[in-house]
């Protein structure tokens, strides 16, 4: 068990803003937003922001839990971590990141719901794989309570 310095913070910190990646998702909050109010695209907003942080904390919390529940090492979730961000990093130094594998039908009924806080825009894309796996090794790895306080 290490105790969590600052250099190990704010390495933790720069790659979940990278993993969130919140520049890479205004574009999408915009197309998604379009038909929106003002008043209800800050509402939408604050909505996904809140559900990313709940989802985040959560791993951090039962992260560890859940590896433990299911038998998964924290050395092979790891493993699989890094090479999910190898390929989400692959994808987007070839500019194939975020493109639509849709049909009409599915884009209309997507883009219709009312509450889109929530899902997409919290869950898969800025609390997606990546940042759940980052926060879970990064919880498993520093579990005393000061140093989860001082990454939430």
């Amino acid at each position: 068990m290490q105790t969590l310095e600052l250099a190990i913070f704010l390495q933790f910190f720069l790659g979940l803003v990278a993993a969130v990646n919140p520049v890479g998702i205004m574009p999408v909050f915009v197309s998604l937003s379009g038909h929106m109010t003002p008043e209800e695209k800050i509402k939408t907003a604050t909505t996904a922001n809140v559900a990313v942080a709940v989802i985040l904390i959560i791993s951090l919390l039962a992260g560890q839990l859940l590896l433990d529940m299911f038998s998964i090492s924290l050395d092979s979730f790891r493993v699989a971590g890094g090479l999910l961000l190898l390929s989400i990093a692959f994808s987007m130094m070839s500019g194939k990141l975020g493109e639509d594998k849709q049909n009409k039908q599915e884009k209309s009924e997507y883009v219709s719901r009312e509450q889109i806080g929530v899902v997409p825009l919290a869950m898969p894309l800025m609390a997606g794989p990546g940042a759940i796996s980052s926060t879970i090794v990064y919880g498993a790895r520093y579990p005393s309570m000061f140093d989860t306080v001082g990454i939430v």
